[in-house]
């Protein structure tokens, strides 16, 4: 015989008091609307469990889940963020912490980027969303800050995609010296990539170094050689590890430079601005330096999601990569236009070598290229026609012009 939703009721409020039922009852399977009466959380289990006993997650998290010794293995907020302060000092937990899965908001102090995250996924190493999609890291940002201060800005490229046809993420082409900074825990995913980047670089006569950091001790070394390992997170360690590795890298590429504290503190500095995520204020700005006549509609995300931008020059509004206009790339109908202006032929231009191709044809229109039709008139005849621009340069003529000429030359003959 079926339930009925009132001896449903009845029942729960036995087995399960601190749950009220919001929903109707229509059979054990189904899932049912219901409310906790402690904090007032609302779920849709299915009915069945709650007459198992199955009560709110959050006020159980709360109580603490025992252990067979009687003892919680639940986290006291303090413990948890003890933990937060070594795993992620650059991130302020604002939400109150349950339990290792339940959401916990979240705060970056380097980019103010507020989210929900998992305590246990904060705990084993991810970190601020928007930070993580900024593009470089601040090791990256260092090791390269390094090396211009060595060598000059001009001397070192940053995710260079030309020399081996994929992203170098530092290189360095008057040493032919290429350096790929990374963590192990993404880097691990995609191994093969890091292996045909090494083999490419071998062909090309580029020597890559490697380095991985959060490192496991009891992890074997990838590559035999010009690969470094590190089992701290060199964007958090001491920067004394961080300085010692670029004075190892200046020593094994014959960088015979010396950089002084002052220049040390000067790359730290910039490292942490160029590290950290972009506001759209700083897009903005950045814009406005590389690409004056183009401007920002669109909200700033990150420098891979596109954003609507408008060319105050010609009007054209387009969806744009913020990384790509950031390198350079700016209007392409204005670009189209200036690459046509480019490769057209000046009238006088165009004209002159149509005189030298063709000396019975005279150029009555204007030329707007070679592939565009364009009047001329026969010197001989006096025919005015339409041909392409090209035509004329490889020396053709109106159709029917041999037998017209002849007969304009007879004429002439007969007249003389």
């Amino acid at each position: 015989m079926a339930r009925s939703h009132e001896d449903f009721v009845d029942i729960v409020k036995i087995k399960n008091p601190s749950v009220e039922i919001v929903g109707i009852y229509t059979k054990a399977q189904d899932r049912i609307a219901v409310k906790c009466k402690e904090c007032g959380y609302e779920w849709n289990p299915k009915a069945y469990s709650l007459i198992q006993g199955r009560s709110c997650r959050y006020c159980s998290a709360k109580r603490g889940a025992k252990n067979k010794s009687g003892k919680t293995g639940l986290k006291t907020q303090q413990q948890f963020l003890s933990e937060m302060s070594k795993a992620h000092p650059t991130i302020r937990v604002v939400g109150e912490y349950l339990n290792g899965h339940a959401d916990i908001q979240c705060t970056c102090s380097v980019c103010s980027h507020s989210w929900k995250a998992k305590p246990y996924s904060l705990l084993q190493g991810h970190g601020c969303p928007r930070c993580a999609k900024s593009g470089t890291s601040f090791m990256e940002q260092f090791i390269k800050g390094s090396f211009e201060m060595a060598l000059g800005e001009d001397s070192v490229l940053s995710r260079d995609k030309t020399a081996i046809g994929m992203e170098l993420d530092i290189y360095i082409p008057s040493l032919k010296i290429a350096i790929e900074p990374g963590n192990w825990f993404l880097h691990k995913k995609s191994l093969n990539r890091d292996k045909t980047k090494r083999e490419r670089c071998k062909e090309k006569g580029i020597r890559l170094i490697t380095i991985y950091d959060k490192f496991p001790l009891t992890q074997q070394i990838p590559f035999e050689n010009d690969c470094f390992v590190f089992n701290d997170d060199l964007n958090k360690a001491d920067h004394s590890v961080i300085r010692d590795l670029v004075k190892r890298l200046f020593e094994i590429t014959n960088i015979q430079y010396r950089l002084s504290d002052s220049q040390w503190s000067t790359i730290e500095r910039q490292s942490y601005d160029n590290a950290k995520a972009k506001t759209h204020e700083d897009f903005i700005e950045s814009m406005s330096a590389v690409h004056p006549t183009i401007e920002v509609l669109g909200k700033y995300v990150n420098a891979n999601k596109r954003l609507l931008v408008k060319c105050t020059v010609c009007g054209f509004e387009w969806d744009g990569v913020p990384a790509n206009m950031l390198a350079g790339d700016g209007c392409r109908k204005c670009g189209t236009k200036l690459a046509h202006k480019k490769f057209v032929k000046e009238q006088d231009e165009f004209e002159e070598q149509v005189r030298k191709a063709n000396p019975d044809i005279e150029i009555i229109g204007t030329y707007t290229g070679r592939h565009n039709p364009i009047q001329a008139k026969c010197r001989i005849c006096g025919h005015i026609w339409n041909p392409r621009a090209s035509s004329l340069l490889r020396g053709s003529n109106h159709k029917g012009w041999k037998t017209i000429h002849m007969n304009c030359l007879d004429k002439e003959s007969e007249n003389v």
